[in-house]
């Protein structure tokens, strides 16, 4: 397994603000809770060298990765590992979630 670094997208940060807004409506610290339980498995799977599991969305080469209720698909490069999206497990997904543009 190779340690990688990981770096989050565009749609991928504004996944966590909005995940941490939705929560710290009702519980600020349970919010911060939350969103820091994500980056550190994030972290581990990027320190680890781990993959994930292949990512049933239409674009190949997404992996995905679950903490709590939350997906976490990514791309793995030899130098890093690419957060592409962070959604809830109950969201419906489209292609629309996954542009080519976020791919790289």
């Amino acid at each position: 397994m190779k340690r990688r670094r990981f770096r989050l997208s565009e749609r991928a940060a504004d996944d966590l603000a909005s995940i941490y807004e939705y929560i710290a409506a009702e519980n600020r610290a349970g919010a911060r809770r939350v969103v820091d339980g994500i980056q550190a498995k994030i972290r581990s799977v990027a320190v680890l060298g781990l993959t994930g599991t292949s990512a049933d969305v239409p674009s190949s080469g997404v992996r995905i990765i679950i903490f709590r209720s939350y997906l976490v698909y990514f791309r793995v490069t030899p130098s890093h590992l690419l957060v592409l999206r962070i959604l809830h497990g109950r969201q419906d997904i489209s292609p629309d979630d996954f542009p080519e543009s976020d791919m790289t």
